[in-house]
């Protein structure tokens, strides 16, 4: 498992030793669940709605230098990450045929990272409200894999809210919660895959909207040629109207 360089490992280890309260604090694997949804996300998020996320109470900083420093290294790490998001090579970070038990809690971890980046354009990945008060048979068949997505990942990251998010429909007896929660954990990578696509779809359409809007209307002066191909000056043919 390799979430960040060692570098940046080091750096966010400092940053996060500035904690007033630990327990009020993301652990590393957390920090790079929410950098990572942060980096899939095909919209600009503001550090500052994000590094609350990071520390609950205020840190204990040494000086302003130092405050700047242990951001700069946040923010460093977010746009490694970002740049990556958009070569296409940032990466589920769990191998699983490696993984040990213990790391799954990890995993847990890593997973509220994720759903706290997510939760902060919760429109984008099919978690609004509007979707809630559908049948599934109306909403569209890509949303609803979206929302499945989100489910599985909100469920990882907050376990008593699993058996909710997953209840039995009617006519069927709830699993055993162990099993339920095996069978959710293997299906995390391919919800993480579907995430990352489907911001990468919505990138696509938005930079080709902005290089269509960006395209600057051609000025004609009066006595030029009219650009519709007549041969006459434009304002006696299309400036003439």
């Amino acid at each position: 498992m390799k979430m960040f360089t060692a570098k940046e490992e080091k750096n966010l280890t400092y940053v996060l030793s500035k904690s007033a309260d630990r327990d009020a604090t993301l652990y590393i694997e957390e920090v790079h669940g929410l950098l990572f949804g942060l980096a899939i996300t095909p919209e600009a998020i503001s550090p500052a709605e994000w590094l609350p996320f990071i520390f609950e109470e205020e840190p204990q900083f040494g000086d302003k230098q130092d405050a700047e420093t242990c951001i700069g290294y946040l923010l460093d790490t977010y746009n490694r990450m970002i740049n990556d998001s958009n070569k296409g090579t940032l990466a589920f970070p769990f191998n699983y045929k490696k993984i040990s038990d213990l790391e799954y809690d990890l995993i847990e971890g890593w997973a509220y990272g994720l759903f706290l980046a997510l939760s902060l354009r919760p429109d984008i990945w099919g978690m609004s409200e509007k979707y809630e008060e559908m049948d599934e048979e109306e909403i569209p068949e890509d949303i609803l894999d979206l929302i499945n997505s989100c489910s599985i990942i909100t469920a990882i990251a907050i376990p008593e809210e699993m058996e909710e998010i997953f209840e039995a429909k009617p006519g069927q007896t709830p699993g055993d919660l162990e099993e339920l929660e095996d069978v959710l954990y293997g299906m995390l990578p391919l919800a993480v895959e579907n995430l990352q696509q489907h911001g990468e779809k919505i990138r696509k359409e938005n930079a080709g909207l902005k290089s269509f809007i960006g395209i600057p209307k051609q000025e004609v002066g009066r006595n030029d040629p009219c650009p519709c191909g007549s041969g006459k000056k434009y304002k006696k043919c299309c400036g003439s109207n």
